[in-house]
């Protein structure tokens, strides 16, 4: 195992590794701290811009299972020193997971509604006109299947982590209620989208 280097040094080095496009090695270097035994001793002022720093990373490339074991990590060091720390910590992964659903929206809506253009250039009969609206709802559901869902399923089992990281712990119950009620809340976010449709499609295992 690499030798333990300071916190503020570590950051310093992934900061240098995204700053050349090197992000899964920035993300690899962040995720080694928690292998070392000396992590557990390091002071929370020092570790909690490292763990913000770690879940920007894993939202920006869809790591879910690393944040998970970062996250259970430092809830095992900060549970009885600051619940704070944590609640920050989970807060900012739940936050980024949303930005990158939103993000991906707009995207796909920018794509459908260029889409639309074109297919409104080339029309020129009522018959064509409502072919085109059947053929830019297949649009939008390919486009949002491609672009959205991948980032809806990342935010679920993003709220899924986070209720496993709060679950257990008498001194996170108060936060692990408030992101519990917001997750119930979330299928009613994607009930118009495909991935919806996945959720509610009907079994073929007897």
């Amino acid at each position: 195992m690499a030798p333990f280097s300071k916190p503020e040094t570590v950051l310093k080095q992934a900061e240098g590794l995204v700053s050349v496009g090197q992000t899964h090695a920035a993300l690899q270097s962040l995720t080694e701290m928690f292998l070392s035994k000396r992590f557990r001793s390091t002071s929370l002022a020092s570790l909690e811009p490292i763990m913000l720093r770690f879940v920007e990373l894993c939202v920006e490339m869809r790591k879910g299972r690393v944040a998970k074991e970062g996250l259970m990590q430092y809830k095992n060091i900060a549970q009885n020193s600051s619940v704070a720390s944590i609640e920050v910590v989970v807060n900012r992964f739940i936050q980024l997971s949303d930005a990158k659903v939103q993000e991906a929206q707009e995207k796909a809506d920018r794509v459908v509604a260029l889409t639309d253009v074109d297919d409104l250039e080339a029309m020129e009969t009522p018959e064509s006109i409502l072919l085109g609206a059947v053929s830019g709802d297949q649009n939008k559901d390919r486009t949002d299947r491609a672009l959205v869902t991948p980032w809806l399923k990342f935010l679920w089992e993003s709220y899924r982590t986070a209720l496993e990281t709060l679950k257990n712990n008498a001194r996170l119950e108060i936060i692990y209620q408030a992101r519990h009620a917001s997750f119930a809340l979330l299928p009613f976010r994607l009930i118009v989208t495909p991935f919806s449709k996945s959720l509610n499609k009907p079994s073929n295992s007897a």
